[in-house]
């Protein structure tokens, strides 16, 4: 059985003694902890707005070079436009080259069936008029 001393009076006991500081250690432990509370609230708003300012300055930093990405992007594509337009006009350069060089070798057959003497014809056109 154990007893309990009251303020002022002397513990009889070991066991109330320790009894006493387990008392008094809670009760510390109590006021500590609301004592923290305020403390751990006020470091919570701190870092959230170390945070949020961090945030927002990264973002102020990296906005030009957000804007220089969507410009060489859209230049990029440009780019790969005019590529596929300059590939489209060669094919059409290359087909007509093709052409033209039929038509050469046409006219080059075709001038062997051309005979090489020619009989002198004077024509006097004046007089057909």
């Amino acid at each position: 059985m154990s007893s309990m001393a009251f303020d002022g009076e002397a513990p009889e006991t070991d066991d109330e003694i320790e009894e006493e500081n387990y008392g008094k250690s809670e009760q510390q432990e109590k006021i500590t902890i609301k004592e923290q509370i305020p403390v751990d609230k006020k470091l919570e708003k701190h870092w959230t707005l170390a945070a949020t300012e961090l945030i927002n300055s990264c973002y102020k930093r990296s906005a030009n070079q957000e804007k220089t990405m969507q410009k060489v992007t859209e230049s990029a594509a440009d780019c790969f436009t005019s590529m596929q337009n300059v590939a489209a006009k060669l094919n059409v350069i290359h087909t007509n080259v093709t052409r033209l060089e039929d038509s050469v070798a046409d006219l080059l057959e075709a001038s062997q069936l051309i005979p090489k003497n020619l009989s002198n014809f004077e024509l006097n056109i004046p007089e057909f008029i």
